[in-house]
């Protein structure tokens, strides 16, 4: 048996890495250029819809979590997650590559969650619906501000990808 294998410990863990991840969040975009924030206001559903993805997988914490591979699995998904809290703060002026920096680096994080408190379900009901949301508001996003900037947008996304530098 092992730390993680208790259910407050599980709980504990997930709210102290959303924590630290939020206040990495509001100190980046405190000291950024603004380039994380062109200007268009997410989808009204989108902060509802990530409230019942974040309770399910909640729900989900007390009877799937578990320690994996002796606690190391979990340690792991802590790992992951304070890389993406270092990526997020690092990312805070942009990356010329990327339109999307901050979205990427939050994937990182809605991957690394599941795993800290071994959860696998929770690359399903977590991981999947965040990809799936972040990835329909980076492309409204995009059709927003082209329409808006015109061809000096059109010329930002003929010259970067949106998340994955030479891929999307």
């Amino acid at each position: 048996m092992t730390l993680f294998d208790e259910a407050m410990v599980r709980f504990g863990t997930s709210g102290t890495l959303l924590l630290l991840y939020g206040l990495t969040e509001a100190f980046a975009r405190r000291g950024g250029t603004g380039s994380d924030r062109p200007g268009v206001p997410p989808p009204r559903w989108l902060k509802p819809a990530s409230f019942v993805v974040i309770s399910v997988f909640y729900l989900l914490i007390a009877p799937t979590g578990r320690g994996l591979a002796g606690g190391w699995g979990n340690v792991a998904g802590i790992a992951l997650a304070a890389y993406a809290m270092a990526l997020r703060f690092a990312v805070r002026r942009g990356v010329p590559s990327l339109r999307h920096p901050t979205v990427a680096v939050r994937m990182v994080f809605y991957a690394a969650l599941p795993l800290a408190v071994g959860v696998a379900w929770g690359w399903l009901v977590l991981t999947a619906p965040a990809l799936v949301m972040s990835a329909w508001c980076s492309v409204r996003e995009d059709r927003i501000l082209c329409e808006r900037l015109g061809t000096r947008y059109a010329d930002l996304m003929s010259r970067t990808h949106r998340w994955v530098p030479g891929m999307w």
